[in-house]
């Protein structure tokens, strides 16, 4: 416990602790309301496709505008970035709060995608801040702590809405969401330090750096070695079949299982506490072993419980799906994480991470996918594509998403483990 809590204050310093402090205060808050998101839209009226319409409203307002997020993350302060994103994503969470019925959550998601500024830039100041020699366990010390901190967060969420009713406690909890995306803008302002070499911000200088943005893309992802053009292919594929697949948990569980919320609840809490008691180990195997092994192992354990996922019949047979897939996101995490800095050398990485995200994989039975800085420009077609499709796998054949997703799973641990090579171009 002693070398675990080491790790933990070696890592958990400055910007790192900061951005880290952010996501933890979003797992009490904002994160409460994505494993019941689906849920919400039927409830405000909305049907099986709508649900595929509204997760895919926001990675196509994205798409957009992730050229000129990484150009800015790579010529404007980042840290101001997040300040005055931070403020406007505030009062965008007051439309989700008050929606009256499931077209004002498609405006708002659509809105909330124009919002992707803060993600190169909060991937780029994370990057430049973890020591190269500490990145497994900085990946994971900053994905297991929030998760730890939000360890009980699904089982609240499905307690209130037992409790209150969806539609008044998914208000309540975007309330609370409201109040901490603030407090985290007002967290950011006051210490989060600028990692750009140079000062920059001045608003003249935005035209131009707006102007370039599309060219710079171009031609970045032109200069993409193979090893990253391999890693884009592998995120494209998981991100595709996650957003398939992801918004559908919850709703299976309902309509087939039989399962409650609170019981969703109780799942994803479990699966959390098994994923945080990982994580740090986790990462320190990361730090010793070839990463993308072990992103390859990752992948390749959580194939057959995916597609066992159908056909689990209850909370006993869901729980036996959700044990080994909390155990591969526990690797899989701050190994991906972790395999994108490596392959990304740092004068590149705020228009890299524009385009491929910070290299983030996982299972995502949460919901949520759409956004946030997993995604990066040419994985938001993907993700379109695959939430609009979604909704109308789903109705023709219920078991159908989590079929594909597991046989997605299984390539892509073939892909990492036979054609992705990675040399570190950052020491």
């Amino acid at each position: 416990m002693g070398g675990l809590l080491g790790s933990m204050r070696e890592v958990l310093r400055g910007n790192v602790l900061v951005l880290t402090a952010g996501t933890v205060i979003r797992q009490l808050s904002l994160f409460i309301t994505f494993p019941y998101f689906s849920l919400y839209v039927l409830a405000l009226g909305g049907s099986k496709v709508d649900i595929g319409i509204v997760n895919s409203l926001r990675p196509l307002a994205a798409m957009f505008v992730y050229p000129i997020a990484g150009a800015l993350a790579g010529s404007y302060s980042r840290v101001k970035t997040l300040v005055i994103v931070g403020l406007v994503n505030s009062a965008i969470i007051g439309i989700y709060m008050l929606a009256p019925d499931w077209r004002f959550l498609a405006v708002a998601s659509f809105i909330n995608g124009l919002l992707v500024f803060q993600f190169p830039a909060s991937s780029a100041l994370l990057a430049d801040s973890l020591d190269p020699g500490l990145r497994g366990r900085g990946f994971a010390a900053v994905t297991s702590l929030p998760a730890f901190a939000g360890i009980l967060s699904p089982f609240v969420g499905g307690y209130l809405i037992e409790t209150l009713g969806l539609v008044h406690a998914m208000r309540l909890l975007y309330a609370v969401t409201l109040i901490a995306l603030t407090l985290i803008t007002v967290i950011n302002w006051r210490f989060l330090k600028e990692t750009l070499p140079e000062p920059h911000g001045s608003r003249s200088d935005l035209p131009r750096i707006v102007g370039g943005a599309y060219r710079e893309t171009w031609e970045t992802l032109r200069w993409l070695p193979r090893e990253l053009k391999v890693y884009a292919l592998i995120l494209i594929v998981s991100l595709f079949f996650n957003a398939l697949t992801g918004p559908f948990w919850v709703v299976y569980a309902g309509d087939i299982l039989g399962l409650r919320e609170l019981d969703w609840g109780t799942l994803l809490t479990l699966a959390t506490v098994i994923q945080v008691a990982l994580a740090i180990p986790a990462g320190s195997l990361i730090d010793r072993v070839e990463k993308r092994r072990v992103a390859a192992a990752a992948l390749a354990l959580s194939a057959l419980p995916v597609l066992a996922y159908p056909y689990s019949g209850g909370f006993a047979g869901a729980l036996l799906v959700f044990v080994p897939v909390a155990v591969a996101n526990a690797f899989l995490i701050p190994a991906a994480g972790a395999l994108m800095i490596d392959l990304c050398p740092p004068d590149r990485r705020g228009m890299v991470m524009a385009c491929l995200g910070r290299g983030m994989m996982l299972i995502n039975y949460r919901g949520g996918i759409g956004g946030g800085p997993g995604m990066g420009f040419i994985l938001t077609l993907p993700v379109i594509i695959g939430s609009f499709l979604g909704g109308y796998i789903y109705d023709a054949f219920q078991a159908a998403p989590w079929l594909l997703l597991g046989a997605a799973l299984a390539v892509n641990a073939l892909l990492a483990a036979f054609l992705l090579k990675p040399s570190r171009l950052d020491e």
